[in-house]
């Protein structure tokens, strides 16, 4: 049997991913059962997953009653890490053959970045198949080493003085090796003079499709020598608008949504109307929740040309980031 390390034995970095995931986790159950078993439940998607001994006192049996008694609730936790998002089903389908007889029966992806949607399906489909045939119930969940990170640090209060550093070196160890990396964290400044209203009645910033973008979690209108205005991305859709009025859905990063493809529809008339701006074709369309106001100035000499990243988590200081409309709220008290 193969058991983890504290320090680093495989050459493969995959199994070191795997491995210093593995070792974070048992430090966790080390330091407290109850906070591990916090923990899976959260991550796992599931609200009474024991982990642990448990005590029972006068605990009815068949056919008497024991005075106490002390058992375990058994449960298996397969793990498939890659170092991209990209899983192969016939490898993901042949670990469920890993399994045996415990009552609890998960196989967990482990990536930077979630499969796709499409991806999921196909995967849960023959796990489906799988307990269909096998007459067993293995649940299947994906998750991120970022999501590991941000799980592992809803079960510590401020005072967990051994686990905090433990997981600050886990994260620094994650964005080093390109685990994690800054895209959740990082706000895209445009610049949108003329289209600042546009942009907060519709939630959508549009660019052509030929000047590209890096990816970003975050859209910031700059106008005026400040960033006006924040949103968290939903979608980022390239679109076509036909002649009947309907989109042509070219891409699109996630499903796309009757009000998403109603914003669209109305911001290529909104520009064509206010700026003469024929935007119907060879675009994307950022859409985002919601626009909200901020006032993130600069203070440097000259505007803002073209396009600036901020990582919002290093610019305001912070672990985690909070909802959007707190995000406009603290942006107001820096500049850059």
């Amino acid at each position: 049997m193969s058991s983890i390390h504290y320090f680093q034995r495989y050459s493969q970095p995959e199994n070191v991913a795997t491995n210093n995931t593995l070792l974070l986790l048992s430090r966790l159950y080390q330091h407290s059962s109850n906070n591990f078993k916090g923990f899976l439940n959260d991550l796992l998607d599931d609200t009474d997953l024991e982990a642990g001994i448990l005590f029972n006192q006068q605990e009815r049996g068949k056919s008497s009653v024991p005075d106490g008694n002390i058992s375990q609730t058994s449960f298996k936790v397969v793990v498939e890490t890659k170092l991209h998002q990209h899983f192969s089903i016939p490898q993901l389908t042949e670990h469920l053959t890993s399994f045996g007889h415990e009552e609890r029966k998960i196989l967990l992806s482990l990536s930077p970045k979630l499969p796709s949607i499409s991806l999921r399906k196909q995967i849960e489909e023959e796990i489906k198949k799988f307990n269909t045939l096998n007459n067993t119930s293995v649940k299947y969940i994906s998750t991120t080493f970022q999501t590991i990170v941000e799980k592992f640090r809803n079960t510590l209060e401020d005072y967990d003085y051994v686990l905090i550093p433990i997981i600050d070196d886990y994260e620094d160890y994650c964005i080093k090796d390109k685990l994690i990396s800054d895209d959740e964290y990082r706000m895209r400044a445009v610049t949108c003079g003329w289209t600042l209203e546009e942009n907060f009645q519709h939630n959508l910033y549009y660019d052509r499709v030929e000047d590209g973008y890096s990816d970003h979690s975050y859209v910031g209108t700059y106008s005026d020598k400040s960033i006006r205005g924040i949103g968290k991305l939903s979608n980022i859709i390239e679109a076509n608008l036909l002649p009947t009025g309907k989109l042509d859905i070219k891409n699109s990063k996630s499903f796309v949504t009757p009000e998403q493809e109603r914003d669209i529809v109305n911001v290529i008339a909104a520009a064509k109307q206010n700026n003469n701006w024929d935007i119907a074709t060879g675009h994307n369309f950022f859409c985002v929740e919601k626009f909200y106001e901020t006032d993130f100035r600069k203070t440097t000499k000259y505007p803002l040309q073209g396009t600036k990243f901020f990582n919002l988590k290093t610019e305001l200081n912070l672990k985690t980031l909070p909802p959007t409309d707190q995000l406009a709220e603290l942006l107001k008290n820096i500049t850059w």
